[in-house]
């Protein structure tokens, strides 16, 4: 049996033990309360009282370290055997998050409950959080004294994560997610918060037009009674019209004639380009068993005009599906309360930052496709994120340093990974 075995619980020097159950009784207490407290949804106080809160957090956590850094209990608390349960504590939650859809509103009364749509805000992730800052706080002090070369890549890991947690935690309430619905040719000054409240937005938006790229379109084959596509495999079957001729299960299919925007007249398609045409293709679909051959027209269909299928054989039948969207953007006059007269475009993953906000390209009317005239954009504004991006800097810029120097010799069994 080894020493560790032997020795009771809370006895000096503290181990893995101990961590592990202050980290499962704060987790437990956290749940507790937000069970207590009904599920309710926290939200930190905005600025200044969030800003107030931390630096009063960080000026208690000094003290008490100056006061008690010689205890063995700050000694610990500044120690991988403290930071490794809180560290797989809060990875816990954190995958229970990736298996629990947030931001959703709870299907059962246990998840509204323990607030599992919504764990960011709730009790558990904020005590986890808040015990890895004081663990983080402690071990980035002790690296200050005596400050000298060695010690700098551990202080700029620790620090810099102590910082993305630090900003993370209090900026949240300080962030502002608006979406905006933009009419081409009207000028918006409306805008709608994360609950569907109408909101003032911070600057008048006219979209000036939205365009959209689109995917040639897929086609299947389907069955005639259940309208399923049919599958191989177990997978279903699918090719883009981007190919003279190809193979779709049996079947060898051949495009005769591709219109991306079309219109019909009698039994054939036209090339027409007012809203609501669809794209269609003229099509020569030979069965490779039989070699039986059947062609016509297919049509994917609009807000505007019917979808049409070219039926193979009594079982089954070739339908073409709507176009997916290959990039879809919109040019934008921006006029902010500052004065600021802005012409811009945006697209997906191309945002435009002004005023301290991100407009982002959202969404669109997916029913009308590529004849939409609305666009949908998203207002973000999140001061705290430059402190979150220098938190993630300095813990490269540590990480750079070790890997530079090397490890200090006894300098990191003792202190938070």
């Amino acid at each position: 049996m080894t020493n560790e075995n032997k020795r009771k619980t809370w006895t000096q020097p503290w181990s893995y033990r101990e961590g592990t159950i202050i980290t499962a009784a704060i987790l437990l207490l956290g749940f507790m309360v937000q069970a207590v407290s009904n599920g309710v949804i926290l939200r930190f106080a905005a600025f200044p009282w969030n800003l107030l809160a931390g630096l009063l957090f960080v000026a208690v956590l000094a003290t008490i370290f100056v006061i008690w850094q010689k205890h063995a209990v700050m000694k610990w608390l500044g120690g991988v055997k403290a930071a490794l349960p809180a560290i797989l504590g809060f990875t816990l939650l954190v995958l229970l998050m990736g298996f629990v859809k947030q931001d959703v509103e709870p299907q059962s009364a246990f998840s509204r409950l323990l607030g599992l749509t919504h764990l960011v805000h709730t009790w558990p992730f904020i005590l986890i959080n808040v015990y890895l800052l004081i663990l983080l706080g402690i071990v980035t002090l002790k690296r200050l004294t005596p400050f000298n070369l060695k010690n700098v890549g551990f202080f700029l890991n620790h620090f810099g994560l102590f910082l993305v947690l630090f900003s993370t935690a209090l900026g949240s309430s300080d962030m502002k997610r608006l979406s905006m619905n933009c009419y081409e040719q009207q000028t918006e000054r409306q805008a709608f918060d994360e609950s569907g409240n109408a909101v003032e937005s911070p600057f008048a938006v006219q979209l000036i037009k939205f365009n959209i790229d689109e995917f040639r379109p897929k086609v299947a084959v389907i069955d005639n009674q259940s309208g399923q596509v049919i599958e191989d495999g177990g997978k279903a079957q699918y090719e883009i019209l981007d190919r003279n001729s190809f193979d779709l299960l049996n079947f060898h299919v051949e495009a005769e004639q591709f219109l991306e925007t079309s219109g019909k007249v009698g039994d054939n398609y036209f090339a027409v380009n007012e809203p609501g045409s669809a794209p269609s293709a003229k099509v020569k679909v030979t069965d490779r068993e039989s070699k039986k051959e059947v062609s016509g027209w297919i049509c994917s269909g609009s807000y505007a005009h019917q979808p049409e299928a070219l039926k193979l054989n009594d079982q089954y039948s070739l339908v073409m599906f709507l176009a997916e969207p290959r990039k879809f953007s919109s040019k934008l006059n921006i006029q902010a309360k500052s004065g600021k007269n802005v012409a811009t475009t945006i697209e997906v993953n191309r945002p435009f930052k002004i005023d301290g906000w991100t407009i982002y390209q959202l969404g669109y009317n997916k029913e009308m496709g590529r004849w939409s005239n609305l666009s949908v954009l998203e207002l973000v504004r999140d001061p705290w994120l430059p402190i979150v991006y220098f938190g993630i800097f300095l813990m490269m810029g540590g990480a750079a340093f070790l890997f530079v120097t090397g490890k200090p010799k006894n300098g990191g069994t003792e202190h938070v990974a």
